[in-house]
């Protein structure tokens, strides 16, 4: 898990002199109210956390529900599982947890209504006093993170409707959504590439708060996120799909890429071709990431209109469009350049039975799969028809 100290605004964690000094003269009760004052104010993580040392003496550490640092006054970053996460809050009364760096320290359970904020930790021994401030500490983080949560549900409301603009084309001068892009860390003006990410598992609301967590605006729709990424695009696609995978666990994580372009009028097409690429890739078993640039004949078929598509297609495998074992047959005698075997072991057949198919496409094709000629025109007419199929499925 990623640390969450690394998002947004919040600051990464810095190494602090130890013991704290302790205040010796806030009561519970002005130790609380004082606490929630800075928490109202808006002084974040970093300020609560460091109050509640302060007066206590010990080290203060705040962790998420899926286990990420949020704030730590010692720079502690060790994380702990979802799962131990879960089985604190089971408990009645504060726990005492053993962290992976040594920490041992007693875990509060901060509840914001009904939303599990996460376990606000103090540094072992921790006596009666102690105790009291840490329970006492709770609404003032809860606090803090709805305030976070409002801040963040409006940053990502404006980075949904910045990526809708660019993938639908931009309704404002290019000068102007290149400034506004550059507040969310997207240069326009430089290479650039859409990016899309698809989930097929169950856990949807994981796969949502992942999407969120993306250093890049993120446009959730439909199980799917679109974003921007410049760079190194394989690297980033690689990078940012794994992540995700890790977060969502169960289910398979898909990642596609359009075209680099390099200036903001052509960002709209990067998007409208990674739409395509995550199209095929849902048609490809066994593989998770694609790129525009992997495409090979498909890039030049994107740009002929699909009723030439259709054309061609039809004139090349009309004879057997109906027959959907035999399209199978073909795209696989060619990719393994007519092995009887191994076609055989692709589509689980005896070889008589593919021996017998090859005999049928000759016939109905009227030439032979493997001719060179031949070969080249059919399988540029079985990635046009994957085009095909992936078009309609978009405007249906």
């Amino acid at each position: 898990m990623d640390r969450l100290s690394a998002r947004g605004d919040l600051n990464s964690p810095v190494s602090r002199p130890e013991p704290f000094p302790r205040r010796p003269s806030a009561t519970v009760e002005e130790f609380a109210s004082g606490l929630n004052e800075l928490a109202l104010g808006g002084d974040g993580w970093r300020s609560v956390l460091d109050r509640i040392s302060t007066v206590t003496g010990r080290k203060a550490r705040l962790i998420g529900v899926h286990g990420g640092v949020f704030w730590a006054t010692d720079g502690g970053d060790a994380t702990m599982s979802p799962s131990e996460v879960a089985r604190v809050f089971a408990e009645p009364e504060p726990m005492t947890v053993e962290l992976a760096d040594g920490l041992s320290a007693r875990a509060l359970p901060v509840w914001a209504g009904q939303r599990r904020v996460g376990l606000l930790l103090l540094a072992e021994p921790v006596d009666e006093r102690n105790l009291a401030y840490l329970v006492a500490s709770a609404t003032a983080v809860a606090i803090e993170a709805v305030r976070r949560d409002a801040a963040a549900t409006a940053k990502a409301e404006n980075a949904s409707r910045l990526i809708d603009e660019l993938r639908y084309g931009a309704l404002r001068g290019t000068d102007e959504l290149t400034r506004t892009a550059a507040r969310f860390g997207l240069r326009l003006d430089e290479p650039h590439a859409a990016a899309a990410f698809a989930y097929d598992g169950p856990n949807r609301r994981t796969w949502s708060t992942a999407l969120s967590w993306l250093e890049m605006p993120v446009r959730q729709e439909d199980g799917e996120g679109w974003t921007v990424l410049a760079g190194d695009v394989p690297r980033e696609i690689g990078r940012i799909r794994v992540r995700l995978q890790g977060m969502v666990g169960e289910g398979t994580v898909l990642a596609a890429a359009g075209p680099v372009v390099a200036g903001p009028r052509d960002t709209a097409r990067s998007f409208r071709d990674a739409e395509t690429v995550l199209g095929l890739l849902r048609r490809r078993r066994g593989e998770h990431e694609l790129l525009y640039s992997e495409l090979g004949p498909a890039q030049l078929l994107l740009a002929v209109p699909p009723e030439r598509l259709h054309t061609f297609v039809d004139q090349q495998l009309g004879p057997i469009l109906d027959r959907p074992e035999l399209i199978l047959t073909l795209d696989a005698w060619l990719a393994t350049r007519g092995s009887r075997a191994a076609v055989a072991d692709l589509l689980h057949l005896h070889r008589n039975s593919v021996g017998y198919r090859v005999g049928q496409l000759r016939q109905l094709l009227g030439a032979d799969p493997l001719d060179p000629d031949t070969a080249h025109r059919m399988r540029t007419a079985l990635t046009a028809r994957e085009l095909l199929h992936v078009f309609c499925h978009r405007t249906s």
